[in-house]
């Protein structure tokens, strides 16, 4: 089982009274000062193509058009979603940028959609925001280990992110997904999820034919390396292949599963016990020196997404035959699920000869084209952009109820849905296009359906440049969202307009009191007005004189 103590908050310096008014009003300086009296450029919104996911590029049009309300003249640039990534989260080239945030199981703990997001120096902060008020909040939430006080911290940041209009989350998408009734049993829905979730993939069982889930999607997988990943899309398939420690629940309760137990002794103590009897696929067995080669190896190699964590480790000792004891820096709160719920379990005889003999100067360049883990599933094959095959792994702790699972790429929304018509494809692994779903659930033998999600679709600023370095000016874009038509027609009504980063979902964290704002168009130009922005004669606004 799980364990935790109550354990006591690390006392933290209250910040000084000018710097907590500077976060308090969000305030941030109105553009250069060489762009006085100006007009203010033109700017883009990035967005994935329609291919990878047709509402983006709808919501970027109407969010484009609504933009000539304040006087702004904003230009639509939808791009293939790897591309667009690139753009945003290697080369920060972007003004503006439409995201979806998949509410993945990790993410019900709020550090992503706080720190990661948010913090300066923040693992997914590539726009540049820095509020001190925020860095302070994202601090304390972290070494807060009494879960009311961390959930006061957690409310009183989304407060801040709001009022600073640090982003405008425009709507919380539901999980649309479907699948074949007629050939599919014992699909397992999870919040963020849906039908794609990891306990579908272990419990769902075929009716006839061959026993594989033939599933869709839209984006091709583009990397099996467990070290490097950070996109969804390639952890939903790794963890088929990689066992972690623990699993987030359908509930969203913590479940032991390569750990037979984590026990949080204090606040900087974490004892593991392995399970017992797990073999990886070339049937070597699972040791407790193969997870603390794991957590090495990702600190050695700063793998992306687990750096904040395993920066705090100290030490990582090996107590007996198949238990370990971590000394953290500081208390880590979002610990067990953002890493423990997260990590892939490493066999050490195959990753300590890399890079050295896989001819890559960088772990996180390897290819791993033939992935071997110790999960339910066993690699196959993966045909890149066209399939991934896994199949059941029959000594695993939990085996799957099917023969196994392939992923199969889909050039476009139209084309998996007409797949799934047709009997070809079993079921969606990520979204669908709502209309789509709606079409779906009226055939017979087919079940389309919106899932509860805590995850949001996104439009990012680049604080780092012109009129978005100011409060004011996010804040008027804020306004002119026309959240209401995008939640009915473009969404299909499988959506809630947005607020908060924390979606409502997400019980436990989400701040109630964060409510999204009304597009009001004439509100947007007095705030702009009163910021000391104009227009001239032809309704073109201007910087502050």
């Amino acid at each position: 089982m799980i364990k935790h103590k109550a354990l006591g908050r690390r006392a933290f310096l209250q910040q000084s009274a000018a710097v907590g008014a500077l976060a308090a009003a969000g305030s941030f300086a109105a553009g250069p000062a060489r762009a006085a009296g100006k007009p203010v450029e033109s700017m883009s919104i990035l967005t994935a193509n329609a291919s990878f996911d047709p509402v983006r590029p709808e919501m970027g049009r109407l969010i484009a058009r609504a933009a000539k309300g304040i006087g702004w003249d904003v230009k639509l640039a939808a791009e293939d979603y790897n591309m667009g990534i690139g753009k945003v989260f290697k080369e920060q080239d972007f003004d503006m940028f439409i995201v979806r945030w998949t509410g993945r199981a990790n993410r019900i703990d709020p550090e992503t959609f706080i720190s990661m997001m948010h913090q300066k120096d923040g693992a997914y902060n590539k726009w540049g925001y820095d509020n001190p008020k925020i860095n302070e909040l994202a601090e304390a939430q972290q070494v807060e280990m009494v879960a009311e006080k961390r959930q006061a911290l957690v409310k009183e940041a989304q407060q801040v992110i709001f009022d600073d209009t640090a982003r405008s989350p425009i709507v919380y998408p539901s999980m649309t997904n479907a699948y074949r009734e007629d050939r599919l049993d014992g699909l397992v829905p999870m919040l963020g999820e849906g039908i794609g979730s990891f306990w579908s993939d272990i419990n769902v069982s075929v009716k006839k034919g061959d026993g594989y889930v033939r599933t869709g999607q839209t984006s091709a997988l583009k990397n099996l390396n467990p070290v490097s990943a950070t996109d969804s899309n390639e952890f939903k398939e790794l963890r088929m292949i990689y066992d972690r420690l623990v699993q987030v629940a359908p509930d969203g309760s913590v479940k032991p599963w390569a750990a037979k137990s984590i026990t949080i002794v204090d606040p900087t103590t974490v004892d593991i016990v392995l399970r017992e009897g797990m073999k990886f696929h070339d049937g070597m067995p699972v040791t407790i020196e193969d997870v603390k080669f794991t957590f090495e190896y990702h600190k050695k190699w700063k793998a992306p997404f687990f750096i904040n964590s395993l920066e705090k480790f100290e030490s990582v000792e090996v107590t007996g035959a198949n238990t370990l004891r971590i000394k953290l820096s500081a208390p880590h709160a979002p610990l067990m699920i953002n890493f423990f719920c997260s990590i892939f379990l490493l066999p050490k005889h195959i990753w300590q000869d890399i890079p050295d003999k896989a001819k890559v100067d960088d772990v996180l360049n390897f290819a791993n084209e033939k992935p071997v883990g110790s999960g339910p599933f066993k690699f196959d094959y993966w045909d890149r952009g066209k399939e991934l095959k896994v199949s059941a792994n029959p000594d695993h702790f939990s085996a799957p109820k099917c023969a196994g699972i392939i992923r199969i790429t889909y050039g476009s929304h139209d084309a998996m849905a007409a797949a799934i018509e047709a009997g070809e494809c079993d079921r969606t692994r990520y979204i669908l296009k709502p209309a789509l779903v709606q079409d779906l659930d009226k055939l017979p033998g087919v079940v389309g359906k919106g899932y509860p999600s805590h995850g949001f679709y996104d439009l990012s600023y680049n604080h780092r440049r012109g009129p978005l370095a100011d409060r004011a000016f996010r804040m008027a874009m804020d306004l002119v969202i026309p959240r209401d038509v995008i939640r009915q027609v473009v969404m299909s009504g499988f959506a809630e307009n947005g607020g908060s980063v924390i979606a409502p979902a997400n019980k436990f964290w989400h701040n109630d009191a964060v409510a999204s704002r009304r597009t009001n168009v004439k509100k947007a130009r007095e705030i702009l007005a009163a910021a000391g922005y104009t227009w001239d004669g032809d309704g073109k606004i201007h910087y502050p004189g």
